[in-house]
């Protein structure tokens, strides 16, 4: 009779004990005070995998990965014990790799690369709390530098300079507080200014130069409050050249275009 009692007080423990684990390991769980626990998955409506993580009291731990509608991986990032610390990787849609760097809990931190579809380096930004903090430098696709600005906090911030393919200076420009604020100087890839001015918290202000590529001076330009003065004297050609000096001043442009918000691959945000 005691052998019976035992052996059914055994099944009935090793029921219990299936049952614990069967629902310890049942995904998107929340435990009593809402933290989400172990393994977490969401699907596409197509019933791909979206994104499959870890949780140990509501931290990623471990494995995250997320995926493209096609199936292919679109972002892994492999979290430290304490869901602290994670190393990511970015891929576009065909699984190549866009970009790399590390988490500091859900915000990016310390050196990032991106890469364009050929797995070039096009680009290296240092980020603080998620925003860009630091040396940024851009590359064109034989690896020469095409760029190198300074931020603070998510804004630029001091000199920006921008290079010829060949190496030579394209563009200085200065930044105060996220704007044009200071001296804006444009070169010809022979050295010599093409355009010479200064900025006042993002319009310009004051006598701009342009020069032609001998180094004479063209024409010069008075400006107040970010508007010329003397525009209706300027000829023809003088006009094209000021028209697209204006459609692109400011603008210092990347030789790629790529995504700089990994946080928003994650989890549906």
């Amino acid at each position: 009779m005691a052998r019976k009692i035992f052996s059914l007080v055994l099944l009935l423990l090793m029921l219990g004990m299936t049952h614990a684990v069967a629902q310890s390991a049942a995904p998107n769980h929340t435990d009593a005070e809402g933290q989400r626990q172990g393994l977490w998955e969401r699907s596409y409506p197509n019933g791909q995998l979206m994104y499959r993580a870890t949780f140990k009291d509501n931290r990623p731990v471990g494995e995250m990965t997320r995926y493209h509608a096609n199936g292919r991986m679109m972002a892994r990032i492999v979290y430290d014990e304490d869901g602290q610390v994670g190393a990511g990787q970015l891929f576009d849609e065909n699984g190549r790799l866009a970009a790399e760097g590390a988490y500091h809990g859900n915000a990016r931190t310390g050196l990032w690369k991106f890469y364009n579809s050929r797995g070039r380096l096009i680009s290296e930004e240092y980020f603080v709390d998620n925003e860009k903090h630091g040396e940024s430098v851009t590359y064109y696709s034989n690896g020469k530098v095409a760029g190198v600005s300074q931020w603070a906090g998510g804004k630029q911030e001091g000199e920006e300079v921008a290079y010829y393919p060949s190496g030579g200076v394209r563009l200085k420009a200065t930044y105060r507080n996220g704007v044009l604020h200071g001296a804006y100087t444009v070169f010809y890839e022979n050295g010599r200014r093409e355009i010479h001015g200064m900025y006042r918290e993002g319009e310009m202000e004051g006598p701009w130069l342009f020069f032609n590529a001998l180094g004479h001076l063209d024409y010069k330009l008075t400006y107040v409050n970010g508007s010329a003065q003397e525009r209706e004297f300027l000829d023809k050609q003088q006009e094209e050249r000021f028209r697209i000096f204006e459609e692109n001043r400011g603008r210092l442009r990347d030789p790629e275009e790529y995504s700089a918000s990994p946080e928003e691959y994650f989890l549906g945000r």
